[in-house]
């Protein structure tokens, strides 16, 4: 008895499966004629259509690509400023203190030489007048010597 079912169920599957088959494969037959029937320049204008939108996809993907790279270079130079300005603003406060230092040290040698100066320029002028003296009679001294004295041999 469990047999006969058996068969029976079997024999109705295997009848169903082979209607399903034949469905889908009309199904299948009616879509091939519709795309047989399309004309050649739709189909051609299809397939250009289809190519024209993949390049640009390509090339929009590798615009994206491109973009993505100049991001994360700008990304990676912004931390690097950012890092920067962080150093430099912490080196703000010893560089002032540097920089008053030296003008405080320019003002001191600035007021020192201006001190020491006019003294040391009175002594050179009194030195080089001091040497024309000297030169004068240093010439007057040659000078009698070239009327009939001798220099001294050395």
């Amino acid at each position: 008895k469990w047999e006969g079912w058996g068969s029976q169920y079997y024999t109705v599957l295997k009848g169903q499966l082979e209607q399903q088959r034949i469905f889908y494969e009309s199904q299948l037959g009616e879509i091939r004629r519709e795309y047989d029937e399309l004309s050649d320049p739709k189909r051609r204008y299809a397939q250009e259509l289809i190519s024209a939108l993949k390049q640009e996809k390509n090339q929009i993907e590798q615009r994206c690509l491109t973009l993505r790279r100049k991001l994360k270079k700008a990304v990676e130079d912004i931390a690097f400023l950012k890092s920067m300005n962080d150093s430099l603003a912490g080196d703000r406060e010893p560089m002032r203190r540097q920089i008053m230092e030296a003008q405080r040290q320019r003002t001191e040698t600035r007021d020192m030489l201006m001190k020491c100066l006019p003294p040391l320029e009175a002594k050179l002028a009194m030195l080089f007048t001091q040497l024309e003296a000297g030169g004068a009679q240093a010439a007057q001294g040659s000078a009698g010597n070239e009327e009939g004295t001798k220099p001294p041999a050395t």
